[in-house]
């Protein structure tokens, strides 16, 4: 059966460098809890957590990737509500889910439970 957690084979045994590291033996399954950077993971086995580098597994299923976000650089307010009412105000350092790209100028976000358009301009 296709595993519902994300998860990956060891293909090597791993026996943890630092107090944290995730020790198991090749062909163990692994539980994926968050990809940590490129090179580690941070999962479990048998109820324990650790970390263990990305080049000793196989992944199975994958991690969701996690939506790109953005940061408002300055804030977006909405002067006429009626005119703009597909746009998403901000207030500077808000962090926003992007959802797509609209056109080369402006994108699709959410915050909170809001959904609009904003100028990729005012984000990083």
């Amino acid at each position: 059966g296709i595993p519902q957690l994300p998860c990956a084979k060891a293909l090597y045994n791993y026996e943890g460098k630092e107090p944290g590291d995730l020790k198991f033996s090749k062909g163990d399954i692994i539980i994926l809890r968050r990809q940590v950077d490129e090179n580690w993971y941070h999962g479990e086995v048998n109820g324990i957590h650790g970390f263990f580098p990305t080049n000793f597994v196989q992944i199975i299923k994958p991690l969701p990737q996690p939506p790109p976000q953005c940061k408002a650089l300055y804030d977006f307010e909405v002067k006429d509500k009626e005119a703009d009412k597909d746009c998403l105000p901000f207030a500077k350092d808000d962090v926003l889910t992007v959802i797509r790209r609209v056109d080369e100028n402006w994108a699709e976000g959410m915050l909170a439970d809001k959904i609009g358009i904003f100028p990729i301009s005012y984000v990083e």
